[in-house]
C-alpha cells in the first residue's frame, strides 16, 4: 500500500496521544532540522535549493549527471524552474550542462569540481548535526512505528 493512499475504512482508528505527541515531536524536529539546514547553506555562499540540487546530481544513479526532468522531479519542482536552477547554478560554476550524447534533445547537468567541494562542505556539516540529532529521530521513529 502506498503510503499516501488513505488505508481502507475498516482499518482506520484515531491516532493515539502518544502518536499524535511522536508525529508533532517528529515535526518539530524536521522543521528545526530545516531551519539548520537553511543557515548552514547561507554560511556556504548557496540556497538550501542549490545545495539539495547538488545533493541530487552528484548523487543521481551514482552517474554525477542528471537530466533537467529528472532534478524537477527529484526537487518536486517544475521543469522550467529546474532550469532556471540549472542555470543559476552553471552561473555560480557549481555544475555544467552537457547535451545527452543519447538523445541530443536533453539536456544533462554535471557537478563540476567547485559544485562538489561545495557540497562536501555542506553535506559535513549536515551529517554532523543529523549525528547529534541522531537519538531526538531514532526515539521519535520507535514511538510511531511501535503504536
Amino acid at each position: 500500500m502506498n503510503v499516501m493512499d488513505p488505508a481502507p475504512e475498516t482499518s482506520r482508528r484515531a491516532p493515539s496521544e502518544e502518536e499524535l505527541a511522536a508525529l508533532a515531536q517528529f515535526r518539530y524536529a524536521l522543521r528545526k532540522f530545516l531551519a539548520f539546514s537553511e543557515q548552514a547553506s547561507a554560511d556556504h555562499g548557496v540556497t538550501m535549493q542549490w545545495y539539495q540540487a547538488l545533493l541530487v546530481v552528484r548523487t543521481h544513479r551514482g552517474a554525477k549527471h542528471i537530466s533537467v526532468g529528472e532534478l524537477a522531479e527529484q526537487l518536486m519542482i517544475r521543469d522550467h524552474s529546474a532550469a532556471e536552477l540549472v542555470s543559476r547554478l552553471a552561473q555560480a560554476k557549481l555544475v555544467r550542462r552537457k547535451t545527452d550524447p543519447r538523445d541530443r534533445r536533453r539536456s544533462l547537468v554535471i557537478i563540476t569540481r567547485a559544485g562538489d567541494r561545495r557540497l562536501s562542505e555542506l553535506a559535513a556539516v549536515h551529517l554532523k548535526k543529523l549525528r547529534e540529532s541522531r537519538g531526538v529521530f531514532a526515539n521519535l521513529f520507535r514511538k510511531a512505528v511501535e503504536s
